[in-house]
């Protein structure tokens, strides 16, 4: 069972609505994450090479040639350009727009 579909059980037995806001929330960013990893991150891989995983601020890590060191925080839905010091929203269209994902 996916993280998303056991926070979604949980947020049906919430009976204030701003706490189910919450919990919605919470819901929208696991599937974020989960989308990314099963449709984007293994083209990614391939184009770009293992990513470098940062447990605390659970972002991945690239290190390319045109655009420096590049960091997608999925949840979140953004890039961030070390060399530029430039944060990208939508980051999961940029990187498909830039590296040519299918």
């Amino acid at each position: 069972m996916k993280k998303s579909e056991q926070l979604r059980k949980e947020a049906q037995s919430i009976e204030s609505d701003i706490a189910y806001l919450g919990a919605a929330n919470k819901i929208m960013r696991e599937e974020r994450e989960e989308r990314f990893i099963e449709r984007y991150y293994s083209s990614l891989e391939e184009k770009l090479g293992m990513a470098k995983v940062d447990p605390v601020q659970r972002g991945y890590l690239w290190d390319t040639e045109k655009f420096g060191r590049i960091i997608f925080f999925p949840k979140a839905n953004k890039v961030l350009l070390c060399k530029q010091n430039k944060w990208v929203k939508p980051g999961l269209q940029w990187l498909i727009k830039n590296f040519e994902l299918k």
